[in-house]
């Protein structure tokens, strides 16, 4: 597994026992306004599906800074959730996730990676392009705000082969 210890953290695989700390990591990296945030309810349910897998980085004192949620079945894989706390974006965290997904699904047999991203969330949109993923479909009004604005959900895709 990635690590970086001289950046202060290091990846590992997490487990539904790693469901609380995934939340409240949730709470203060998604929008709200949004409802992206799963609960830990959630997160545990989806763990149990067998294609799922957790990526969780930790910093030194052992505190849950950013996680990947994945799922690989039948050869493609879905990035499910993916966040990192605000004090620990632009460090590389959020690519180290992503790669470690991507090697992940690879390893259990996937040959693509889909994603869904909000298309206001202009920091997302911009790694995911960065790191390759080409936009492949568009949701229109997929994300409805608390206020009720809507937001599409651009779908991208990246080939694992």
């Amino acid at each position: 597994m990635a690590t970086a210890r001289d950046e202060g953290w290091r990846l590992h695989r997490g487990t539904a026992a790693d469901a609380q700390a995934v939340e409240r990591l949730s709470a203060i990296a998604f929008d709200p306004a949004f409802r992206e945030a799963w609960s830990a309810q959630q997160l545990a349910r989806g763990l149990d599906d067998p294609g799922a897998f957790l990526l969780l980085a930790r910093d030194t004192g052992g505190a849950a800074i950013g996680f990947a949620l994945t799922r690989a079945v039948a050869g493609e894989a879905e990035l499910l959730l993916c966040a990192v706390a605000p004090d620990w974006r632009r460090r590389g965290l959020a690519t180290a996730l992503v790669d470690a997904a991507m090697a992940e699904a690879r390893a259990r047999g996937a040959h693509r990676l889909f994603l869904e991203v909000r298309e206001s969330n202009v920091g997302a949109r911009n790694l995911y392009r960065r790191l390759g993923f080409v936009p492949v479909g568009t949701r229109p009004g997929y994300y409805k705000s608390v206020t009720g604005i809507a937001a599409a959900a651009i779908t991208l895709s990246l080939p694992l082969d």
